[in-house]
């Protein structure tokens, strides 16, 4: 298990009750109040009364309106705790990290302002414990139960994990976006800080120059002059890293790595295109490139199975995050000097609002493609609200091509009433499969018609509510940037990074999270890219390519990464089901039906999925939404659950079965 663990037990637990040992330390021990964690890695500052405690990791510090720079040591980042009021630490501290202030038994604690880091609060018999990963909780969610909103979200929406606040089970909880715990006399209070969105400002030269500037200063401010790593995928983002990396570090301190993806015999490398991208481009650069085998045609369930503790105490449930882990175990393996490693997630949200790969509309044209992927975000921005709330948006043009590109799905009818119009528009990008206003939870055939309400009220009240009560045209983005932190950004295709890399004893950075940088693409005007307009998608990025750096422009052409590039039937979820090695393993783990113990019959349609499972079963192999069904249902069982009653064993059976077989 990583580092970076920490542990708060407010209370006392109840008779019989025992937590998971964890290997943790006693860090302080005040009447009802412990504090555990990893005497390594937890960071400590004291006061005259109050002692401050950081997990996680501050790379830089604000003082005023002042530029961020890097904290002298850990113990100045920590000390922010004891001089300041906690509701600042988020807006002096720029980083990933959970930081505590405590005076005796009180106690105040606050995360990074997106989240990075991650709480989770249990309330148990008189007891309340918070801690940094699951595997340090006593769950036995026998008597709670499942949270069935949860697991829905998780199987029905790509990034396959709950959203920021919940957790797979209904006693366990995670600190939001932007919320705090208070802990005084015992007892645990949790509030928020409200959300301040940005209104879209009228950007020119000067913020183009700008967003060059806050780019190159994010990167610096995290890297090292040690040696800095790319996790390199030959896209606009992390090449992007690569050459700002060389330019302020030079380019015998920066190297790049890249996963070879071999899933099934019958396709072979799916990602050449990438690979041999990526090699173009570090050439041009000079810098090393190594490559990671993601080999799964004959040992994928051995890879989960070694993986699976990590998975679970984070609820990671997808691919990437296995990718995600063979990627760090492969930059530790060839690491000969402390290094930090980059990746460039986070910039196709932030940019584009996560339409920024071709995927649209497939066409040969690769510039029709992008001006396609425009009009997806267009949908969702300032001019379509303004028509939506007109009661012009269904008649709109852009929105009637790519509705009528959905086939038989189901869409809902505009409300009448503009609040809900505009939950309707926010539920369609968050909590929808296909992402497109006003299309319908009833295309989620995974649910029944109670699992489909449970679900919409659930995640509306709990995430979407304020924003459609708030936003406007002008704030639409800040809002979407913002949100993107309790969903996507913090899922199992996202989240994986820093906390595979950190099993590895490696640092991981995403600088596409600076704050500054989050500020200027939440008021980015949707003229820059993110519209109709002629400029491209991840427009001021592009911008400082061409105009603020060195950057190799002409190797940006063909195909972007995947067989898919050329062949729009290509799927990365059927290479693992029904060509890789996971398929025998599958088959053995879905026979037994583990996810019964866990899924509500009242919220899912059993009878739907007893039909995709046994035909999956029989050899029947089917694409769109009953494979990514099907797909996410094997994950989930995999990885499994705390507080099971068999789920290892029937893992542990068809390993078994596999290596008899």
């Amino acid at each position: 298990m990583s580092g970076e663990r920490l542990r708060v037990i407010v209370g006392r637990l109840a008779e019989g009750a025992v937590l998971p040992d964890g290997g943790l330390t006693t860090l302080y021990e005040a009447g009802r109040l412990t504090i555990q964690g990893d005497t390594d890695t937890v960071r400590l500052a004291q006061g005259n009364r109050e002692l401050a405690l950081l997990v996680g990791e501050v790379v830089g510090v604000r003082h005023g309106a002042g530029a961020l720079r890097r904290p002298s040591s850990a113990q100045e980042a920590v000390g922010v705790a004891l001089r300041a009021d906690h509701a600042r630490w988020r807006e002096e501290l720029e980083g990933r990290f959970i930081l505590l202030r405590v005076d005796g038994e009180r106690a105040v604690i606050e995360s990074d302002r997106f989240g990075q880091k991650e709480l989770y609060l249990q309330r148990d018999r008189g007891a309340t414990v918070l801690a940094t990963d699951l595997s340090l909780l006593s769950i036995a969610p026998g008597a709670a139960g499942y949270d069935q909103a949860a697991l829905a979200h998780t199987l029905c929406i790509y990034g396959y994990r709950p959203p920021k606040r919940h957790t797979l089970y209904r006693d366990v909880r995670r600190l939001g976006v932007g919320e705090w715990v208070e802990i005084a006399e015992g007892a645990v209070r949790v509030a928020e800080h409200p959300f301040q969105p940005l209104a879209m400002g009228a950007y020119g030269e000067r913020e183009l120059q700008a967003y060059a500037k806050t780019l190159l200063d994010a990167v610096a401010l995290r890297g090292s002059r040690h040696g800095n790593v790319v996790y390199l995928s030959s896209g606009w983002d992390s090449t992007a890293l690569l050459a700002c990396l060389v330019k302020v570090f030079g380019p015998r301190k920066v190297r790049a790595v890249i996963g070879r993806m071999q899933y099934a015999e019958r396709s072979g490398v799916i990602n050449q295109f990438e690979i041999d991208r990526a090699r173009a481009v570090a050439d041009y650069f000079g810098v090393r490139l190594d490559v990671v085998e993601f080999d799964y045609r004959a040992e994928g369930p051995a890879v989960a199975e070694r993986l699976q503790p990590l998975l679970r105490s984070h609820q990671f449930h997808s691919l990437a995050a296995l990718n995600e882990a063979l990627l760090a175990e492969g930059v530790a393996r060839t690491a000969d000097r402390p290094e930090v490693v980059f990746a460039g997630e986070i910039s196709d949200g932030a940019h584009n609002l996560g339409f920024s790969q071709f995927t649209t509309i497939f066409h040969p044209m690769l510039e029709f493609r992008e001006y396609s992927d425009k009009m997806a975000s267009y949908l969702f921005g300032p001019t379509f609200l303004g028509l939506l709330e007109r009661g012009q948006g269904v008649h709109d043009v852009v929105y009637q091509l790519l509705r009528g590109r959905c086939g038989e799905a189901s869409f809902d009818e505009p409300s009448p009433d503009r609040v809900t119009r505009r939950m309707q528009l926010l539920a369609g990008f968050f909590l929808r499969a296909h992402r497109i206003p006003l299309w319908s939870v009833r295309n989620h055939r995974l649910l029944t018609a109670a699992g489909q309400d449970l679900y919409s009220h659930e995640m509306e009240e709990t995430y979407l509510r304020a924003a459609a009560e708030a936003l406007t045209p002008e704030t639409v983005y800040a809002w979407l940037l913002h949100l993107y932190n309790s969903f996507h950004w913090q899922g199992s295709t996202v989240a994986p990074m820093a906390i595979t890399a950190r099993a590895q004893g490696l640092r991981l950075v995403l600088p596409f999270w600076d704050s500054w940088l989050q500020a200027f693409l939440s008021a980015m005007p949707e003229s820059w890219g993110r519209s109709l307009d002629l400029n491209p998608t991840k427009y001021p990025l592009k911008w400082m390519l061409k105009h603020r750096i060195d950057y190799p422009l002409h190797l940006q052409t063909g195909p972007h990464s995947y067989l898919y590039d050329v062949d729009p039937n290509f799927s990365h979820g059927a290479e693992i089901l029904y060509g890789s090695a996971f398929t025998p393993y599958f088959r053995t783990l879905l026979k037994g039906r583990p996810y019964d113990e866990v899924l509500s019959h009242r919220v899912f349609d059993r009878a739907y999925i007893e039909a995709i499972v046994e035909r999956y079963l029989q050899g029947t192999e089917v694409r769109g939404a009953e494979m990514n069904d099907l797909l996410a249902l094997a994950f989930l069982s995999m990885v499994g659950w705390y507080g099971g009653s068999g789920l290892s064993e029937t893992a542990d059976s068809a390993v078994a079965l596999r290596a008899r077989d």
